[in-house]
């Protein structure tokens, strides 16, 4: 069971850090992608045996919006909550916005981040359809039809299903977390689309530079991502010459609804040994359906890694 601890910031804003106790050695952070929260991944996290933190990132779930959307200020945000929860070494996961932050923060504090995994990183590449709806005009206009769309579980689900993942219908816990908060997540919608924008056309972006970390870096990608191409590997590879990189078939964007029992061996590998992450996708199960149904035959939540 988790438990959830506001933290306040420098600057008064408070950030929300889902906390699970784990019951083995190791610490799992992970930072979420754009409209998630970190109620998304309590389904990864009762499956590991690590202590694992959770943020919501700034403008989604319970933590407030950034003054401004930067992959560099959520990084600091992150970095300060780690600080006041006296985290001192960890394994650091991070998906689509999520990872983009995740690269900013390994290079921000390298000596504590024991390996990290990419999951569709934004930040290593132009992604176009942020950098248009971040156009001032365009901005405006989706952000006055953004609530609307939000609050919608017609819209949610088209969205998920067109963008998202290859076809997939997306669980219905999935489409009440965005239409319950509605218009409560176009701040952060806004800011975290801007940021994304300005990560792939800075002249300082990841996949101009090689980033100043050099512990295990993992990155996977579905081979039918229409949010994040999968052609931004060869940027992860600029920034991190020393990553591996798995891409998944028949996945898109959102390898915790596609790929579940991959996932969780991926995650597994990283938190038990650094360099342990297999060089294939380490199983067959597409989704999290076939876990919970074994976890519901043995009598169980699932299988603890």
């Amino acid at each position: 069971m988790a438990s959830v601890e506001m933290l306040r910031l420098h600057d008064g804003r408070m950030l929300s850090a889902w906390k699970w106790p784990g019951t083995g050695p190791g610490t799992l952070v992970v930072l979420h992608g754009l409209l998630d929260s970190a109620e998304g991944w309590t389904c990864v996290c009762e499956h590991v045996s690590a202590r694992s933190i959770v943020f919501d990132l700034p403008g989604f779930g319970s933590s407030d919006a950034p003054t401004r959307g930067s992959i560099a200020g959520y990084a600091r945000d992150v970095a300060e909550g780690l600080e006041m929860l006296g985290v001192e070494s960890f394994v650091l996961v991070g998906h689509s916005l999520g990872g983009a932050i995740a690269a900013a923060l390994a290079e921000l504090m390298p000596d504590r981040v024991r390996a990290l995994l990419l999951l569709a990183p934004a930040g290593f590449g132009r992604i176009h359809l942020a950098e248009t709806v971040s156009v001032p005009g365009v901005r405006n206009v989706a952000q006055a039809g953004l609530p609307l769309v939000l609050s919608s579980r017609m819209a949610v689900t088209a969205a998920y299903m067109t963008m998202v993942t290859s076809g997939r219908h997306p669980e219905r816990e999935i489409v009440d977390r965005v239409t319950d908060r509605g218009g409560a997540l176009v701040d952060g919608a806004r800011e975290g689309t801007r940021a994304v924008a300005e990560s792939g056309r800075s002249r300082d972006a990841f996949h101009r530079r090689r980033v100043d970390y050099d512990g295990p870096v993992y990155a996977v990608w579905g081979d039918r991502d229409r949010l994040v191409p999968v052609s931004h590997r060869r940027g992860v590879k600029v920034a991190f010459p020393h990553a591996r990189i798995q891409i998944w078939p028949g996945m898109g964007h959102h390898a915790v609804r596609e790929r579940f029992d991959d996932l969780l061996a991926v995650v597994h590998a990283a938190v038990t040994d650094a360099r342990a992450v297999p060089a294939q996708p380490p199983g067959t199960a597409p989704d999290i359906h076939r876990a919970r149904s074994r976890a519901k035959h043995a009598g169980a939540r699932g299988p603890r890694l």
